[in-house]
């Protein structure tokens, strides 16, 4: 089946925090967005139908996620991503970087070390800043348009007393697909330290350029101090559900981060999400494949798009993510300043790189999940942006 990627949604007064909530930009709504992380993409078919269907039945009380729905979960990951783990190392939850708090605070203790690689998604330092952990930054090393690992560095502060670490992979907002030896590495080093891996994984269905992701969890026969965050949020557009899944291989670690979401009374997903996740992980596997490739297009269509008409502006290449880390440097700007002329003059919403770290001051974040007509519309005004700027406008 030939799905529809070019189809154009009217998101607007569907409550839509990324075309309805653009108070950070100064408007309540009207800007073309290109910011927060969801796609405009309509879902996998087979889970509207399993939603309606679910919703053909009347009562909505207190929902449970059971054994069938993370078998879907655990058949998706062994299928496609080599996780051979039994189902009980399946625990649904309400969101990655809810679960992710609560492992923090579950698995560490204030003034402990949290390591992080940046520049990266920056809910991680919120988690562990307002736990009273002291974040370790480990800055990715930027070169020729590529990050990579600091290992010199990365061993050095995991020696250094590091108790935890969150892990992005692919990397938000880069979009790095950490190989399967980097992936190996981090999970030995950790071993070798006795580190805490947490392993937000979010993005791990969306390779590009056929890439492959290597979930955590293909090393947890050798090193099972982790938790690893996954969900049909990001793959399949469906972050209003609320749903998420964590992969944690050691039972005693399970009931440990189980019961740290028990005092907060966070328990499972929403009703309608089981009925998502089992049809999403049931039916997706065409669905996902086009989806890549498409994205894929679209960041061939940045990347050359950009060379030609506004060389000032350096894409990074994403391996994974559909996130394009736009070097912008040599504007001279601060990407503060960029983002605030870019929705004030040029009616664009694009993301700030400074919240994220690193060397983020002179990034932007760019969402290219969309129809290739709205994403030539926001390239020509990021076009536009780059000749006045020539020009001293």
């Amino acid at each position: 089946m030939k799905y529809d990627f070019d189809k154009v949604w009217d998101r607007v007064d569907t409550d839509s925090i990324k075309w309805d909530r653009q108070f950070k930009f100064g408007v309540p709504t009207g800007l073309i967005p290109f910011w927060i992380a969801d796609t405009d993409f309509g879902t996998l078919p087979e889970a509207v139908t399993a939603i309606q269907k679910r919703l053909e039945h009347p009562l909505f009380g207190y929902t449970s996620t059971g054994k069938r729905t993370n078998e879907t979960v655990r058949a998706w990951y062994q299928r496609r991503h080599h996780v051979d783990l039994p189902v009980e190392a399946f625990s649904p939850s309400e969101g990655v970087v809810t679960s992710i708090w609560f492992s923090i605070r579950g698995f560490t203790e204030p003034g402990d070390q949290v390591l992080v690689f940046t520049p990266v998604y920056d809910p991680f330092f919120v988690a562990i800043r307002t736990q009273e952990r002291k974040e370790v930054d480990c800055p990715l090393i930027y070169q020729d348009g590529r990050y990579s690992i600091n290992w010199e560095d990365f061993e050095r502060k995991l020696a250094g007393g590091v108790k935890a670490m969150i892990f992005c992979n692919p990397h938000n907002p880069v979009g790095r697909v950490w190989t399967r030896d980097e992936v190996e590495r981090v999970v030995m080093l950790c071993r070798k330290y006795s580190v805490w891996l947490f392993s937000d994984e979010i993005h791990g269905d969306v390779a590009l350029y056929g890439n492959q992701y290597t979930s955590a969890a293909c090393f947890a026969d050798v090193y099972d101090r982790m938790i690893v965050y996954t969900a049909i949020s990001k793959t399949f557009n469906m972050a209003g559900l609320h749903s998420s899944c964590s992969i944690i291989p050691n039972p005693e670690y399970k009931k440990r981060q189980e019961a740290s979401l028990r005092e907060a009374w966070l328990m499972s997903p929403n009703c309608l999400s089981n009925a998502a996740i089992e049809a999403c992980y049931t039916y997706g596997d065409e669905w996902v494949d086009q989806q890549n490739a498409y994205l894929t297009e679209n960041a061939e269509f940045i990347i050359h798009y950009l060379a030609v008409h506004a060389p000032e502006i350096k894409p990074v290449k994403p391996e994974g993510t559909y996130l394009m880390w736009l070097d912008c440097s040599a504007l001279g700007m601060t990407s503060d300043e960029i983002q605030k002329t870019l929705a004030d003059h040029y009616g664009i919403a694009v993301g700030g790189g400074t919240s994220y770290g690193g060397d983020g001051e002179h990034f932007l974040r760019f969402n290219f999940g969309c129809p290739r007509k709205r994403l030539e519309e926001g390239m020509e005004k990021l076009v536009q942006f780059v000749s006045d700027w020539r020009k001293g406008v």
